[in-house]
C-alpha cells in the first residue's frame, strides 16, 4: 500500500495527567497537607508586648497569614479569637496557628486588664474545636501559649460568661453548612503551653519570653522537621535553661496534642 505523501502523522500528545508533567508531588499519607498559599492564619495575641515583633517574623518566614495584637484587654482577646475561630474562612488554608502571651492564673488568661477571672484555656480551645469552626475540621490547629502567672489564684472561678455560644450565634450558620466527618473534633489540636512566675516581668519588664525565644529559633532553623520532634528539642533546651536559674525563673513546659499524622510548619 503506499501512502499518499498529502498526509502527515501527527505525533501523539500525550496529556499532562496522563504525563504526570506539573503535577504536586503526593504527600505520605502520614503527613498533613502544607502547600496552601498562606499556609494559614497565625494569629498573634501578646499581652505583654515583648514578643510581638519576633514572631510576626517567624511565622511571616514560615508562609502564613500573620495577624499580631498587641497589649490586649480581656475582651479584647475574645474579639479576635472570635473573629478567626467564627468569621473567617479557613477552606482554602491548609492549618491554623495561635501565639498567646499574657499574665494568667493556672488556667486563664487575664489581659492586661487584669479585672476579670480571666479567659479559660479550655474556652480557647473550644472554640476551634471541629464542631465549632469547621473549615478547620481535619486540619492542624496549633497553640504556643505562654502563661505568666501571678499569685492572685482567688481571681479564678467559674463567675465568667461562656463566650462559645454568643459569639457562635453570631456567625453566618449558613456559611459553613455541617457535612458528615468522621474526623473527631477534638482531633488534630498541638497545645504548647509554658507557664512562667510573674516575678519575671517584675524585674525586667522589657525581658522576651525564653520559651518563645527558644521557639522562633527552632521554627526558623527546623522548619523541615516534624513538629513533634521540633518541639522536644525546645523542651530540652528550656530544661539547659532551668538548671541555671532560681526557682522563680524557670519555664515549664508541657505539651498535649491529638496531632493524626506528621505536622511540618512550613511549605518549603
Amino acid at each position: 500500500m503506499v501512502r499518499d505523501p498529502g498526509i502527515h502523522r501527527e505525533a501523539v500528545k500525550t496529556s499532562v495527567q496522563e504525563s504526570g508533567a506539573f503535577l504536586p508531588r503526593p504527600l505520605p499519607e502520614d503527613q498533613y497537607r502544607m502547600q496552601s498559599k498562606p499556609l494559614g492564619i497565625c494569629l498573634i495575641l501578646d499581652c505583654i508586648g515583648n514578643d510581638t515583633d519576633a514572631l510576626r517574623e517567624t511565622f511571616t518566614a514560615l508562609g502564613f497569614e500573620v495577624r499580631s495584637f498587641s497589649l490586649l484587654t480581656m475582651e479584647d482577646m475574645i474579639h479576635h479569637l472570635c473573629q478567626v475561630a467564627y468569621r473567617t474562612r479557613h477552606q482554602d488554608k491548609d492549618s491554623f496557628v495561635c501565639v498567646l502571651v499574657s499574665r494568667g492564673g493556672s488556667q486563664s488568661l487575664f489581659g492586661v486588664d487584669q479585672t476579670h477571672a480571666g479567659l479559660p484555656l479550655d474556652q480557647i480551645r473550644r472554640m476551634f474545636r471541629g464542631d465549632a469552626c469547621p473549615s478547620l475540621l481535619g486540619k492542624p490547629k496549633v497553640f504556643f501559649i505562654q502563661n505568666y502567672e501571678t499569685s492572685e489564684g482567688h481571681l479564678e472561678d467559674s463567675s465568667l460568661p461562656e463566650v462559645d455560644g454568643p459569639a457562635a450565634s453570631s456567625m453566618d450558620a449558613k456559611a459553613w453548612p455541617p457535612e458528615p466527618s468522621t474526623v473527631h473534633p477534638e482531633a488534630d489540636f498541638f497545645w504548647s503551653l509554658c507557664k512562667a512566675d510573674v516575678s519575671l516581668l517584675e524585674r525586667c519588664p522589657t525581658s522576651s519570653s525564653r520559651y518563645l525565644q527558644c521557639l522562633s529559633q527552632k521554627l526558623q532553623q527546623e522548619r523541615r522537621r516534624p513538629l513533634v520532634d521540633l518541639h522536644l528539642e525546645l523542651n530540652s533546651s528550656v530544661h539547659d535553661w532551668n538548671l541555671g536559674v532560681p526557682d522563680k525563673e524557670k519555664y515549664h513546659v508541657s505539651l498535649q496534642h491529638t496531632l493524626r499524622k506528621k505536622l511540618f510548619l512550613s511549605c518549603k
